[in-house]
């Protein structure tokens, strides 16, 4: 049955964020009820920059989050969603937030949640400009009457538990790489910032009385030298081609317009270009270079990359190590975030010249990648099971929804 979104929400069940002078910078603390911001949506996280106090909170307590509300990013990512579950802390919405609260007597939230994840759901929530990938959250009265096909609420519960198996797939994917990751960062510390790398004897050389000798960065063992990035890695700055060669049929080569693709280790966004400009190549460091700077990810396939991007590669063939090299400079990068900063950037030349430390003979950094090439392997195998995870559940969620594909219930209510 066809429903009008606005028939399927709570009596004002659509919360748009409080102007910005109701929810002043000088208001926001590091403590105390937190406050839900667009990130949270986007990276489906609850980590907090900002929070308010009692006080506040009892002045601005119509924006607060229920469980089982969608909230909706407004501005930048515009139409990303998560769902407020048990767990999650009561707080508010910020201005770049639209909360929409369903009747869970008519709807399941996590049906709603899966009708905006679909490209219909999402273009029907989005307005885009002509000609251009920018996108705006459309008007009050075009959402409220966007149409909706709900089926009863035990197949919706079919096809939610269908989509969700994917998903919970999908993040055991997530964390078993997120602690690959870790343990490979880990070593990384050990032998190039510790310096406990093994000697020639396989003992850790720092911990063992490896001689140490100044520099600029510290101490650093000998034979050891400060360089600069450039000297062991080569910098592609990305290039936005036409935003009218941009589509999501397949055409010419995948685009990644910046840091918003990231949505794992490795993009798997499909937006493609017809006029690309400039390349990454499969295993390339793709790097944020607009605000926020030093978000990372890997190049799974040879691509173009936008303005907000950059791709490093080894340029001695060392392509774990560099990975890990860039893991440790994002420390530095923070500077380019000032606090306050929206549009912070770093530019190609202060990029080659960020510091580094490397051997004279690259013996360590030859043993690291050698004994970290599995590891990213790992993740790469999993990664792939991962974008194959989210090709079936983005094929099988339209014709969920639509009804296209049907689940058919045994007398229990059951998939049968």
């Amino acid at each position: 049955m066809s429903f009008k979104l606005k028939e399927l929400l709570d009596e004002k069940g659509y919360i748009r964020g409080p102007f910005g002078s109701a929810l002043r910078r000088n208001e926001l603390l590091d403590e105390g009820i937190p406050v839900y911001e667009q990130q949270n949506a986007i990276y489906n996280n609850r980590e907090f920059r900002y929070f308010i106090n009692n006080e506040k909170y009892e002045e601005m307590k119509r924006f607060t989050v229920r469980e089982n509300d969608l909230i909706i990013s407004c501005s930048g990512t515009v139409g990303r969603v998560s769902v407020i579950r048990k767990d999650d802390p009561i707080g508010i919405i910020s201005q770049a937030l639209l909360i929409l609260r369903p009747n869970t007597e008519k709807v399941l939230t996590d049906f709603l949640f899966y009708f905006f994840t679909s490209r219909i759901g999402y273009n029907s929530i989005i307005s885009r400009s002509g000609g251009s990938v920018q996108a705006n959250i459309s008007k009050r009265a075009v959402i409220e009457n966007i149409d909706i096909d709900v089926p009863p609420l035990p197949e919706q519960k079919s096809i939610v538990n269908i989509l969700s198996a994917l998903d919970k797939k999908i993040e055991v994917n997530n964390q078993i790489n997120k602690t690959l990751e870790n343990l490979a960062q880990e070593i990384f510390k050990q032998w190039f910032v510790e310096f406990d790398f093994p000697n020639e004897d396989g003992e850790p050389y720092k911990s063992s009385g490896g001689e140490m000798v100044e520099s600029e960065l510290g101490l650093i063992p000998k034979g050891w030298e400060v360089g600069k990035l450039e000297d062991i890695a080569t910098i592609v700055m990305g290039q936005s081609p036409k935003g009218t060669s941009y589509n999501e049929e397949g055409e010419g080569e995948v685009f990644y317009q910046g840091r918003t693709d990231f949505s794992s280790r490795f993009p798997v966004r499909r937006l493609f270009t017809t006029e690309p400009k400039r390349m990454a190549n499969e295993g390339d460091v793709l790097m944020s270079v607009r605000a926020p700077v030093g978000d990372l990810n890997v190049a799974n396939e040879r691509c173009c990359i936008g303005r907000g991007l950059s791709a490093i590669s080894s340029s001695t063939d060392l392509s774990s190590y560099i990975l890990y090299v860039i893991h440790k400079l994002r420390e530095r990068l923070n500077v380019y975030n000032g606090e306050g900063t929206v549009f912070g950037s770093i530019n190609q030349r202060d990029l080659k010249s960020l510091k580094v430390i490397s051997s004279n003979d690259n013996r360590a950094e030859m043993a690291f990648d050698e004994l970290i090439q599995p590891i990213d392997r790992m993740i790469r195998n999993n990664e792939d099971e991962i974008r194959r995870l989210i090709n079936l559940r983005d094929r099988l969620l339209p014709k969920l929804m639509s009804g296209e594909i049907r689940v058919h219930l045994d007398e229990e209510g059951d998939v049968s």
